[in-house]
């Protein structure tokens, strides 16, 4: 594993913005997997604690669009245009999907999403001759179409409970909704991310989307559209129908259910809604339209004449490595839930207290820190990499072995 000095922590060329990205979302998986819960029932609707829900819905929809981005990491020129490389991405996938099932493995309430990643890096492979323009043309008709779809498929369909199924339709993370998310970030890697006239055309369709998604079903809420849910929900005995409205749309279940089409309509987070997926979007833009101005401040670190410039610029230093090691962050957090869990019992079921996340936030913060003060990459970044080159090389010598023969 490559060592560099304190003194090139990070790469000249390098967007710290689209680190501070996928900081911001590794804090809202950190708030959703060992932070306060977001709803607590109660009477009629229940009580909404607004400064955690806002993480809990959007974060895992931003883990998804910044996976559409790193695909733009590894690209191969083929016919003088820029594309991701399919053999390594198809490698990549694998590796994630075994990462993922030995992360499941461990036991924690966690829903991991790798083995959904490598789903999606397989999906989005025919799509990746496509430009700009196509890509947002394909998220778009992708986001209309995928919810629909699935919502006929599960209404219509006993599908089975296996991995195949929900990964592709009614789990956690399906494909069919969950993949405009991928599409975009393709898209949106492949633009000139450091123009500041990209980044307020960015700001401003990302403001756009989140008016359509959020603004709008927000509108149709107060002219009925509740209401007319709740006459399709079956009572049930101990709760009123507003309870179960509201467990459902707080059910967090990657799907929408299926009593009535209306919910297509309804801005219920991780529900994979029409209004959820555009507002996520929306969501995704305009938090990365904000950050990568941010990242660019981090510049003032070393030269900045003013205290006040340096301790900023060092600050966005001081974050940017959790976004920079994702992987391994993310994999990091899950193997500490499951140590925790079998040494003292704790469980991490369910919501848990500000100091339980404010504890996994500062001890990754520092964690990432420090490793990236020593190497340029994750140890898991570092290990797939390697992983990656060195089963295309074996692959590329046995082909060679039996053209000869």
């Amino acid at each position: 594993m490559s060592a560099r000095s304190p003194e090139c922590r990070q790469p000249s060329t390098r967007l710290l913005g689209l680190d501070l990205f996928r900081a911001v979302a590794v804090f809202g998986m950190l708030v959703a997997h060992v932070g306060p819960s977001a709803w607590t029932p109660g009477e009629a609707f229940g009580t909404v604690h607004w400064e955690w829900e806002v993480f809990h819905s959007r974060m895992p929809a931003m883990f998804a669009f910044a996976a559409g981005l790193s695909l733009n990491l590894g690209r191969s020129r083929e016919n003088g245009s820029t594309q991701p490389a399919a053999i390594p991405t198809l490698i990549r996938a694998t590796l994630l999907a075994v990462c993922g099932l030995l992360l499941i493995s461990l036991g924690t309430p966690v829903v991991v999403i790798l083995v959904s990643f490598s789903v999606w890096f397989v999906l989005v492979l025919p799509f990746r001759r496509l430009g700009v323009r196509a890509l947002l043309i394909l998220t778009a008709a992708w986001t209309i179409a995928g919810p629909a779809l699935s919502f006929l498929l599960r209404q219509s369909t006993a599908l089975p409970d296996d991995m195949l199924s929900n990964e592709l339709v009614g789990g956690d993370y399906p494909a069919l909704t969950w993949m405009p998310y991928v599409l975009a970030g393709l898209a949106v890697g492949r633009l000139d991310l450091s123009s500041p006239q990209v980044r307020l055309r960015l700001a401003g369709v990302g403001a756009a989307l989140m008016s359509v998604g959020y603004a709008v079903s927000g509108f149709l809420f107060a002219d009925g559209l509740t209401a007319r849910i709740m006459e399709s929900i079956s009572p049930q005995k101990g709760f009123s129908v507003e309870q179960q409205f509201a467990r459902m749309f707080f059910g967090e279940s990657g799907v929408t259910p299926t009593g009535s089409w209306m919910w297509l309509l309804v801005p219920a987070p991780h529900s994979g809604s029409w209004a959820d997926v555009i507002g996520c979007l929306g969501v995704c833009a305009l938090t990365l339209a904000v950050l990568l101005p941010c990242g660019d401040l981090g510049r003032w670190a070393g030269n900045a004449r003013c205290w006040i410039k340096r301790t900023v610029g060092r600050l966005i230093l001081f974050v940017t490595p959790l976004g920079a090691m994702v992987l391994s962050v993310y994999a990091a957090h899950i193997v500490a839930m499951a140590t925790i869990h079998a040494t003292t019992g704790h469980s991490f079921r369910g919501a848990q207290s500000e100091y339980m996340l404010a504890a996994f936030t500062g001890g990754l913060l520092v964690f990432s820190w420090l490793w990236m003060r020593r190497f340029r990459y994750g140890p898991l970044e570092w290990l797939l990499g390697k992983a990656t080159a060195a089963i295309e090389r074996m692959g590329k010598r046995v082909s060679a072995g039996l053209s000869r023969r």
